[in-house]
């Protein structure tokens, strides 16, 4: 697992993503099965409701506790939603996809792109 800057790929601002731009942050514990699956389901789920718009960053806190400490995570996996706002947490596997969908208002984003 590896850990890329937000708009790494594009040359966007982390500060300043475009507002269509999902833009998350995937908290992980090394290789371990629950944060592989996490990490599988996430991006399962993205390509779906998201596809070509979003942004994961998988951060692993074993390799960068600094990053799980500035951004307050006390579990892992935790998939946190940074845009569009509000912020959101999703703690767990992401097993459950309909709560993760809701939590991270998915079915909104993608019935906005239908309309664009």
């Amino acid at each position: 697992m590896s850990a890329r800057p937000v708009g790494a790929d594009s040359g966007l601002s982390p500060s300043e993503p475009p507002a269509n731009l999902l833009v998350l942050r995937l908290y992980v514990t090394g290789n371990t099965h629950r944060s592989t699956r996490a990490v599988e389901n996430a991006r399962r789920l993205l390509e779906i409701y998201a596809a070509g718009r979003f942004e994961l960053e998988v951060i692993d806190i074993y390799l960068h506790p600094e990053a799980a400490i500035a951004a307050q995570i006390i579990a892992a996996p935790t998939l946190v939603k940074l845009n569009p706002g509000p912020l959101r947490r999703v703690i767990g596997d992401l097993s459950d996809s309909d709560k993760v969908i809701a939590a991270l208002g998915l079915n909104a984003l993608a019935s906005t792109s239908l309309k664009t």
